[in-house]
C-alpha cells in the first residue's frame, strides 16, 4: 500500500544490438530511464517539490511504459541491470533543501500482461517511508536474445500522457 502518489515521467527507450565479447553472439540491449515523482510533482517554476512534511509510506510497483513483451522461456539468460538516485530533495519552510525520508532495495520484476496479451513486462518496484516529497531517478537494461522480444514495446511518441502531462499514468501501486 502507498501513502503518497507516485507519477512515472518515462524517457524514450533505446534498443541497440550487442555483440558479447567472448563469444560474438547478438544480444538485443535495451536501456529503460526516467523520474519517479514520489510524493508530488515538482513546482514548474522554482524546480522544488514542497514542503509537505509527513511520513508516508511507499510501496508501489511502476509499470515501465515502454517496456517490451518478453518471451519468458526466452528469458533464460537475461542480464537485467538497475541503478537509482534520489534526484530532488523538497523546500522547507525556511527556503532550504533537506532530505527526509529514504527509498530501500528497488526491484525490477517480470510481470504479466495486463490485459492478458502474451508475454511478460518490466515494472518497477520502489518501497520505504518519505516524511517529504522526492524524486527518484532510474535506469534499467534488459541484455538478452533478440528472439526473447514477442512484442515491441510502445515507441516514446506512442505513450500516453495523463491530465498532468505525466508519461505512464500515475503509477498506481499494484501490489
Amino acid at each position: 500500500m502507498t501513502d503518497a502518489t507516485v507519477h512515472l515521467a518515462a524517457q524514450p527507450r533505446i534498443d541497440t544490438v550487442a555483440t558479447g565479447f567472448f563469444d560474438d553472439a547478438r544480444r538485443l540491449r535495451s536501456d529503460y530511464a526516467g523520474i519517479a515523482w514520489i510524493g508530488g510533482q515538482p513546482d514548474a517554476d522554482t524546480g522544488l517539490m514542497g514542503p509537505e512534511y509527513k511520513r508516508r509510506r511507499v510501496d508501489s510497483r511502476l509499470f515501465l511504459p515502454d517496456t517490451h513483451w518478453y518471451d519468458l522461456d526466452a528469458l533464460e539468460d537475461v542480464e537485467v541491470q538497475l541503478s537509482v538516485g534520489l534526484l530532488q530533495i523538497p523546500g522547507t519552510a525556511q527556503g532550504t533543501q533537506g532530505l527526509v525520508g529514504a527509498i530501500a532495495d528497488p526491484v525490477v520484476e517480470f510481470y504479466e500482461h495486463p490485459d492478458g496479451g502474451a508475454g511478460v513486462g518490466l515494472c518497477l518496484w520502489v518501497h520505504g517511508d518519505i516524511w517529504s516529497n522526492v524524486g527518484l531517478s532510474y535506469r534499467v537494461t534488459v541484455l538478452c536474445g533478440p528472439d526473447a522480444v514477442r512484442e515491441p514495446g510502445a515507441d516514446s511518441g506512442e505513450i500516453l500522457t495523463d491530465a498532468n502531462g505525466a508519461s505512464g499514468g500515475d503509477g498506481a501501486d499494484a501490489g
